[in-house]
């Protein structure tokens, strides 16, 4: 690894260093962006392909977990949904700012690494700092992708429930993880671009299906709608915080871009896309179930062919969302034991420790709502909103190196940063003492292997 900061991944031996001259914005058919040819490489991700993997990480379990949201917040969470969108899209636009600062400050970050997160943590605020980040992307990434799967085999179990009746929810875990498992050895996102294309449009479709049951399901007067106090008002928030929770994979997929510097207009689509679908789910399953919505709404639908085939896209959404959010902590073990980027066999080994991880802690956690509410509130808050804000204003203030000139910023950016760093640390720890609350406050499932 580079003597420069620790984290950085190795240069290439026979590939040209980066200079001063080094581009910003990699040419076609070059790995490193330091001219150097990569064969078979198409120059990196595009806008489209970008805005595809952004969406389509997020949009599963936040789509089936925020009509309960709803539940607890009333009427007044779909502003605050709204609200949330913008802030998360706001400071996801913050970490890729922090991203080409760094890129036009020093050349040799103008090549693709492994952990671009870390190392905006290290660059803005210190070594401490990113370990920290390290450590909170792999607790948030490795535990949403538990929960992902367990959705997934939740989904599967009810479509296959009158084929095989007696195969619980831990027999299909186990086979959900053994499928995936040959899916985790891409290397990067640049790897499996076609995964969030497919991730988006099943959740796309799966909504429409859904929705369309839900009027199906419209029944007058039998809804309730039920007053919540304050804990359950922050569990609602930490599921909301949650929903919009993938700055993590941020950096990551923006490293992989052909045109870093257009990584906010992949952030505008993406955003938008994810509101248009969460939006119509969330607020018809409030109104059409009210109180008796699912924390999994699904379970709430009513069986017919339209609900069948949108739990099958939901799964099959899901699936692929998974690789996409468990690929940067696949790259940060691979980075924290410097295994070398061509070491299939190492690279191997490391994910599949990591599946391990996740077949365990799977088979092991009770339930996945309040969980959500838990990584909402902590990590999510933490890499999503406070973090990404407090790392660009300490970078903007540092002074600019020799020949370069700091960037200019609106004060109105800079007021808006501090707002969302006071009032998401406040907000994920009444969340999270909402979910803690929660857990404790109701008994705990035996796990699956002490059945």
């Amino acid at each position: 690894m580079s003597k420069k900061n620790g984290l950085e991944a190795t240069m290439v031996p026979g590939k040209s260093e980066p200079t001063e001259s080094t581009p910003l914005v990699p040419r076609v058919g070059s790995e490193d962006g330091a001219g150097g040819p990569s064969k078979g490489d198409s120059g990196g991700l595009s806008v489209n392909q970008t805005a595809f993997l952004v969406a389509g990480e997020m949009v599963g379990s936040g789509v089936l977990a925020l009509p309960r949201a709803l539940v607890k917040t009333g009427w007044v969470g779909v502003p605050i949904l709204v609200l949330t969108c913008l802030i998360a899209a706001f400071s996801g636009k913050r970490l890729g700012d922090c991203w080409t600062i760094i890129e036009g400050r020093d050349p040799e970050m103008r090549t693709r690494k492994r952990n671009p997160y870390a190392i905006i943590a290290e660059q803005s605020l210190g070594k401490f700092w990113s370990v920290a980040v390290s450590l909170a992307m792999m607790v948030t990434q490795f535990g949403v992708a538990v929960v992902y799967l367990l959705l997934a085999a939740q989904i599967i179990e009810q479509v296959f429930m009158t084929l095989a009746p007696t195969v619980t929810i831990c027999i299909w875990y186990l086979v959900v993880v053994g499928a995936m498992t040959p899916l985790m050895l891409f290397g990067t996102p640049r790897d499996f671009s076609f995964l969030g294309v497919i991730a988006f449009f099943a959740a796309v479709v799966a909504c429409i299906l859904y929705f369309i049951q839900m009027m199906n399901d419209v029944r007058p007067f039998v809804f309730r709608w039920g007053i919540h106090g304050f804990s359950d008002f922050f569990l609602a928030m930490g599921i909301i915080m949650f929903a919009f929770g993938g700055a993590s994979t941020f950096p990551t997929i923006q490293n992989d871009m052909t045109d870093k510097t257009k990584f906010n207009k992949s952030l505008q689509y993406g955003f938008t896309a994810m509101l248009a679908l969460y939006l119509p789910i969330a607020t018809a399953g409030y109104a059409v179930y009210g109180e008796s919505v699912g924390s999994n709404f699904i379970t709430s639908l009513g069986p017919s062919a339209l609900s069948l085939v949108g739990n099958v896209l939901m799964a099959i959404h899901l699936i692929c969302a998974f690789i996409i959010l468990i690929n940067p902590v696949c790259q940060e073990l691979e980075e924290l034991y410097s295994i070398p980027t061509d070491s299939v066999g190492y690279r191997a080994l490391a994910r599949v420790s990591i599946m391990a991880g996740i077949l365990f802690i799977g088979e092991s956690i009770p339930r996945f709502y309040t969980i959500l509410a838990l990584v909402g509130g902590t990590t999510i808050a933490f890499l999503t909103f406070v973090l990404p804000s407090y790392c660009y204003l300490n970078i903007i203030s540092q002074p600019p190196r020799e020949g370069q000139q700091a960037p200019e910023v609106a004060s109105w950016v800079k007021y808006a940063c501090w707002q969302i760093v006071v009032g998401a640390t406040l907000v994920g720890v009444a969340a999270t003492y909402s979910a803690i609350s929660a857990i404790f406050s109701t008994a705990m499932t035996t796990p699956c292997y002490l059945k």
